[in-house]
C-alpha cells in the first residue's frame, strides 16, 4: 500500500482504518521530525571524491581491466584491486534530507536517517566481487538480484532502471497501477507478502530477497527479518518537505542496482525541468487561493504549512489557505474551521478521491455548498489515471515526476502559462 495514504492516520489506528481511508487522504507529510547525529563507525579510509577515473594514476593495461570492472555488474574473480575506485560516478544527494550516501573504494554506506517512527539505519553496499569490508553494519551486495517492495512509489525507479524483473515481492497487488509491473507479477512467481497490510514474515523468509524496502512504518516482522540477514531498508520519501527531495529517493534504488549514472542523470533532468516550470509559474499575473484536503470520520485532514504539498503549491504560485501554519505534518480540522477558512478559496485541490461529482460531495455534507470552489465547480481530484482495479497512478508515479505534478497544478490554476501541457493526474469534478 502506498504510504501517502497512511501518513495522515495515527499509527495506533493504522491497521483498523487503512482499507476505508484509502481513497480519502491527500498526499502530505506525516509529522515533524529532527534527525539526530549518530556516528557510524567505518574503516579508516577517506571517502573518494573523484567523479571520473584518473587516468594519470593508472597504467594502460590496468585501465583496460578496471574499465571492464566498472562497466560490468561484478568485479571478475581474482581481479579485485583494493586501491582502485570502483565508483567513478557517484550519487550526490542534493535535495533529500532523509538519507545520505558515503563512498569508499569498493562500497558505499547508505544511511537512512532516524524519524519519529524508525531508528537510524546504515548499510554497506558492496560492489559484487569485492571482499566484504570490516564494518559493523548489514552488508548488501550490489547490484541486488531480488527485492520486496512495500510502497507504490518504489515501482517507478525499477521501471526507470529496467529492473522490473528483480521485483520478487509486492505488498498489495491491487494498489499497483503500472501495467508493466502488473504484467511481471502475472507472468512470474511474484509474492504478495502483505495482503492484509501486515508483513507475512514466513513468505519473506521463504523467498529470501536481497532487500526489503519498507513503507516507512514499523512492523514487528522487521527485527526478525534483519536477524535472518534480510535487510529491511526504511523508505521514508513521504517525510520529505520538497518535491525534488521526494524524487531523489530514486537514488536509493540507484545505488542498490549499481545505477548511479542513470539515477544521477534522471534527477538532474527532473530538477532542471522543475526549475524551469517554477520560473514559468512566477510569471502569473494573478495568484489564486486553494483549499486542500479531505474529511474522514468527521475530521478534515490538510497538509501543514511546511509540508510537501504546501511547498509544491508555493512553487506553482498558488496561495494555500493554511500556508502559515507550522509543521510538516497534517492539520486535523473540524468542518466549521474549513468552511470559515476556505469559504473564499478559488479552488479545491485534492478533494476526496471517491467523489465522482460535486453533487456527490454535497450529498455527503450539504455544508460544502458554502464554499466558493463548490459554487464555481472548481473542484479537482487526482483520479485521472485510476486503472480498472482502482489503483491510482498519482500515488505511484507523481512522487518521481514532480516536474509533471507541478505542471498539472500550474495548468489548472494558470492555464495560459502552459498551453502545451496535457494534464497528467488531475480531473475537474462535474457538477
Amino acid at each position: 500500500m502506498n504510504h501517502y495514504l497512511l501518513c495522515l492516520i495515527p499509527a495506533c489506528h493504522l491497521r483498523m482504518v487503512v482499507s476505508v481511508f484509502i481513497c480519502l487522504l491527500v498526499m502530505a507529510g506525516c509529522a515533524d521530525h529532527d534527525d539526530e547525529n549518530l556516528v557510524v563507525q567505518v574503516p579508516e579510509a577517506s571517502p573518494s571524491s573523484q567523479n571520473v577515473v584518473n587516468n594519470n594514476d593508472i597504467q594502460s593495461e590496468s585501465t583496460l581491466v578496471h574499465q571492464e570492472d566498472v562497466n560490468s555488474s561484478c568485479i571478475p574473480d581474482n581481479k579485485f584491486d583494493g586501491g582502485y575506485d570502483y565508483f567513478p560516478v557517484k550519487a550526490d544527494v542534493s535535495y533529500a534530507s532523509g538519507f545520505s550516501i558515503e563512498y569508499y573504494k569498493s562500497y558505499r554506506v547508505l544511511t537512512i536517517n532516524e524519524t519519529d517512527m524508525t531508528d537510524k539505519q546504515s548499510f554497506a553496499l558492496v560492489k559484487c566481487g569485492a571482499p566484504d569490508p570490516d564494518i559493523d553494519m548489514p552488508i548488501i551486495s550490489t547490484p541486488i538480484r531480488s527485492a520486496f517492495l512495500s510502497s507504490t512509489t518504489q515501482y517507478p525507479s525499477f521501471i526507470e532502471f529496467e529492473s522490473v524483473s528483480k521485483i520478487t515481492g509486492v505488498a498489495q497487488t491491487s494498489y499497483i497501477s503500472s501495467s508493466e509491473v502488473l504484467q511481471h507479477i502475472s507472468e512470474n512467481n511474484v509474492v504478495e507478502f502483505a495482503g492484509n497490510f501486515e508483513v507475512g514474515t514466513e513468505a519473506v523468509i521463504e523467498s529470501g530477497p536481497d532487500v526489503l524496502l519498507s513503507n516507512g512504518f514499523a512492523d514487528p516482522s522487521y527485527p526478525k527479518l534483519m536477524d535472518l540477514d534480510i535487510p529491511v531498508v526504511h523508505w521514508m520519501d513521504w517525510l520529505e518537505t520538497s518535491a525534488l527531495g521526494r524524487a531523489e529517493w530514486l537514488l536509493v534504488t540507484g545505488v542498490l542496482l549499481n545505477e548511479e549514472a542513470a539515477a544521477t542523470t534522471y534527477i538532474e533532468d527532473i530538477a532542471k525541468r522543475y526549475s524551469e516550470t517554477v520560473a514559468i509559474a512566477a510569471k502569473a499575473s494573478e495568484i489564486p487561493t486553494a483549499l486542500v484536503g479531505a474529511a474522514f470520520q468527521g475530521t478534515f485532514y490538510a497538509p501543514g504549512g511546511s509540508s510537501y504539498i504546501a511547498n509544491l503549491l508555493r512553487d506553482a504560485n498558488i496561495r494555500y489557505i493554511w500556508e502559515s501554519t507550522p509543521g510538516t505534518g497534517s492539520l486535523h480540522l473540524d468542518l466549521e474551521a474549513v468552511l470559515l477558512d476556505g469559504a473564499s478559496a478559488d479552488i479545491w485541490i485534492n478533494a476526496p478521491a471517491q467523489w465522482k461529482t460535486i453533487a456527490q460531495g454535497l450529498n455527503e455534507d450539504p455544508r460544502y455548498g458554502k464554499l466558493k470552489s463548490i459554487k464555481n465547480a472548481n473542484v479537482w481530484t487526482h483520479t485521472r489515471m485510476v486503472n480498472e482495479q482502482g489503483a491510482d497512478d498519482y500515488f505511484e508515479r507523481a512522487a518521481s515526476r514532480p516536474d509533471l505534478l507541478l505542471a498539472d497544478l500550474i495548468k489548472i490554476t494558470h492555464p495560459d502559462l502552459l498551453n502545451d501541457h496535457q494534464i497528467e493526474w488531475y480531473k475537474r469534478l462535474p457538477e
